[in-house]
């Protein structure tokens, strides 16, 4: 396989779930990855202590500053491909790539139009980004997408069908660690008997903050009014007011020997795009979950009372409390749960298809 030059390249964990970091570590073991690092021009394009207008000036020079030290890079590497996480990267390669007469991969995590929504972005800022997007993917070789929801609103949009591959975020079955229940409590110091409900993830993000605001303000109070034993804990970096109804752990080194201890797994995210990492981790573990239809978009195969239940805000705390009080429920769920991730959403199982596609280009 040629080399790749990876933009952004940040330091590979293979611990980690979230995509970049594994998807580094999973190319480098196939070849060499010529690094493009960010540095803090990019950081200062995302602080919100500059006005729009300076951001956008920022940004402008960073798309300049990552375009040249690409080329910089593919002047000594003719024999290499450009892989750019997001569409911003993606640009200033799929430019670079022009140049260079090279392929270059765009790995794009989630649609412009469902995200754009889900932030709240106004209708400029979603037009001017498709349109942007447009010229990526006319210079890009081929287009990664996180899932088929991902891949026929770009379709629909006017994309070249034939550049789109689907390789969703995985689990890496080598890097989860699943305890026995009663074991996972023991070394955290939780009572057996305790009923534990997890969520998981940072709280800088919206709607992982959007998602623990609805537990602590409805879907727990209303659950306890059925199960007033039941415990939610919340993992991730971030803070939130007013959490007297949850037990807020912050960062925690092993977030899979938590998910052992949890009877249940909860994402009531209502807004995002692309898939749920933290859906993929639970599943990989055999805990059962509870989530909102938004984790369907990304994971289509999840079905409620097959491998998962599906909430609304309605009736998510009764969807929690129906395996809180069915263990049998939850075992099947969970069981379920891991038998698609083996099959269908596993880097085992993905990583040759993503590897096929890099070779061919």
């Amino acid at each position: 396989m040629n080399k790749i030059i990876f933009v952004p390249y940040i330091t590979p964990n293979p611990q980690s779930s979230e995509r970049t970091p594994k998807l580094i570590h999973i190319l480098s073991g196939w070849t060499e990855i010529l690094p493009v690092s960010t540095d803090e021009l990019d950081n200062r394009v995302y602080d919100q202590n500059y006005n729009k207008f300076q951001r956008y000036g920022l940004f402008i020079l960073s798309e300049l500053k990552t375009f040249f030290n690409i080329l910089k890079i593919g002047r000594k590497n003719r024999d290499s491909i450009i892989f750019a996480e997001g569409s911003y990267y993606a640009f200033a390669g799929a430019m670079a790539s022009k140049i260079l007469q090279i392929p270059s991969v765009w790995d794009n995590h989630g649609n412009i139009k469902d995200f754009g929504a889900a932030v709240g972005k106004s209708n400029a800022f979603i037009k001017s980004n498709l349109m942007m997007e447009k010229i990526v993917a006319r210079a890009a070789s081929k287009i990664i997408v996180v899932s088929e929801k991902d891949e026929d609103v770009y379709k629909k949009s006017g994309f070249d069908r034939s550049k789109f591959i689907v390789i969703p975020t995985c689990a890496d079955l080598s890097m989860v660690t699943i305890t026995p229940k009663s074991e996972a409590k023991s070394k955290l110091g939780i009572p057996a008997n305790k009923k534990v409900i997890l969520f998981f993830g940072s709280l800088n993000y919206y709607p992982n903050e959007d998602a623990v605001r609805y537990l602590i303000d409805n879907a727990i109070p209303d659950l306890r009014k059925l199960i007033p034993d039941a415990t939610l804990y919340v993992a991730g970096s971030g803070t939130i007011e007013n959490t007297d109804d949850a037990v807020m752990l912050g960062y925690v080194p092993d977030i899979f020997l938590w998910i052992s201890a949890a009877d249940v797994c909860v994402a009531p995210l209502w807004k995002g795009v692309g898939i749920l990492t933290k859906v993929i981790d639970v599943l990989s573990v055999g805990c059962p979950i509870v989530v909102s239809s938004l984790a369907v978009d990304g994971i289509p195969e999840l079905v409620d009372g097959k491998n998962c239940l599906i909430g609304t805000k309605d009736n998510f705390h009764e969807k929690i409390a129906q395996i809180l009080c069915n263990p049998e429920l939850g075992n099947t769920l969970g069981n379920e749960g891991r038998k698609l991730i083996l099959d269908k959403y596993s880097w085992e199982a993905v990583a040759p298809k993503l590897k096929s596609c890099l070779e061919a280009l």
